[in-house]
């Protein structure tokens, strides 16, 4: 819709249209609600091509008209940084951010896994180190000089100091 005239807009009670049902749009606020101020403006809906408005051959007003003018976009910078961001960019942030927490909860329990392995690689290696130490001291008790001595004498074997000639078989 526009002025015949090309006027400003102003808000004054010849500044409104209808539509064809009969419902009182005023200009520049688009939000389709009555005034209470509209009880004389009711006989006046029929006059809406004496009032200086258009329609082009339209018989809806646009999405501009009804939309009013509180709810258009303002950008300053008083906006906050959600007010800036779309929705497609505010989702993919949001699925970013889950999927790196993801990842460092994964890490975090694959970490703890592997400190626990280690731990259970650690308590093996003790204790195998410690059977490896008991068998050796048995082996090394058996296999002592002061046993093969006492084996030897129960054989008739006599301790002597010198050493006797090679033997050599023939």
């Amino acid at each position: 819709m526009g002025r015949r005239d090309g006027s400003s807009h102003t808000n004054t009670d010849t500044d409104r249209a209808t539509n064809r049902a009969g419902t009182i749009f005023w200009n520049g606020s688009g939000d389709g609600a009555p005034r209470s101020s509209d009880a004389r403006s009711a006989s006046k809906t029929s006059e809406n091509t004496s009032d200086g408005w258009m329609r082009h051959g339209t018989a809806l007003p646009s999405w501009a008209d009804l939309e009013p003018s509180t709810n258009r976009k303002h950008t300053t910078s008083e906006d906050t940084f959600l007010e800036n961001v779309s929705t497609v960019r505010f989702a993919l942030g949001i699925l970013a951010v889950a999927g790196i927490f993801t990842l460092y909860v994964g890490h975090v329990h694959a970490t703890t896994d592997l400190y626990n392995q280690l731990q259970q690689a650690r308590t093996e290696n003790r204790r195998l180190h410690l059977k490896h130490s008991r068998l050796k001291g048995e082996f090394d008790r058996r296999t002592g000089p002061s046993v093969i001595y006492d084996r030897a004498r129960e054989l008739g074997l006599q301790k002597s100091v010198t050493y006797g000639p090679p033997i050599t078989v023939e």
